[in-house]
């Protein structure tokens, strides 16, 4: 049996019975196996041909055996060539609407994997806010869209440069920016803002929400504004 996967999307199955050696000699091992005790014992001719009668026997079971064993095996082989058939589908990127959800996938774990980040505990131990329930301290400050949050490994996770250390809060910036951020700009959209270099600052925006949060805020004006044609 013989199992190959096709670029038209099916899976064709050969199917052929043959001797091949190694399931040969695993047929005389399981025969051998099953008629030794008998063979070893000398009798008359009722015993020999009990003896027939086992071997028959021996030699129907060890056959299922050996060709249950081959068959599984086949058969896995097939379902494996199907999985490859799917996965070199998948690979072509002939679906537009695929490939770019795939880009997008790619490029935020990109972003996330370039950005520290702080989980809820932390969150809370750098705002100097009790840590008894970080995660509902923290959905606070969600829900008042004063900081962006990320799922990070299943976790809530929150990019480090939000958070003015010094005076332990949230830079306030970052509630103008995610209020002005537009409706068709993702989280995502305004990390990567945010943590790419800008020509004003000389460095990423987000290096300078202490120190030049207006400049900041003026820069995102600036990157939202539709641009004008004609």
């Amino acid at each position: 049996m013989a199992a190959s996967a096709f670029t038209a999307g099916s899976v064709h199955v050969d199917v052929s019975v043959g001797a091949a050696s190694a399931d040969i000699d695993q047929w005389y091992s399981a025969v051998e196996a099953r008629t030794a005790p008998a063979s070893a014992r000398p009798g008359s001719e009722k015993a020999v041909g009990k003896a027939s009668g086992m071997l028959r026997e021996a030699m129907k079971a060890a056959f299922a055996e050996v060709f249950s064993n081959r068959f599984s095996s086949e058969i896995d082989k097939v379902v494996d060539a199907y999985r490859v058939m799917l996965r070199e589908s998948l690979a072509k990127g002939d679906d537009t609407e695929l490939q770019a959800a795939l880009n997008r996938a790619r490029l935020q774990e990109k972003i996330l994997a370039g950005t520290v980040m702080v989980d809820q505990a932390q969150a809370c131990e750098l705002l100097g806010l009790s840590a008894a329930n970080p995660s509902a301290t923290m959905k606070r400050k969600e829900d008042k869209r004063e900081i962006l949050r990320f799922t990070v490994d299943g976790r809530a996770a929150y990019p480090l440069f939000q958070f003015d250390v010094e005076r332990r809060r949230i830079h306030p910036a970052m509630a103008r920016l995610i209020a002005l951020k537009p409706q068709g700009w993702s989280g995502f959209r305004l990390l990567h803002w945010l943590t790419r270099p800008h020509l004003d600052f000389g460095a990423a925006p987000a290096e300078r929400l202490g120190a030049e949060a207006d400049a900041v805020i003026a820069a995102f004006e600036r990157e939202i504004v539709p641009a004008e044609h004609g």
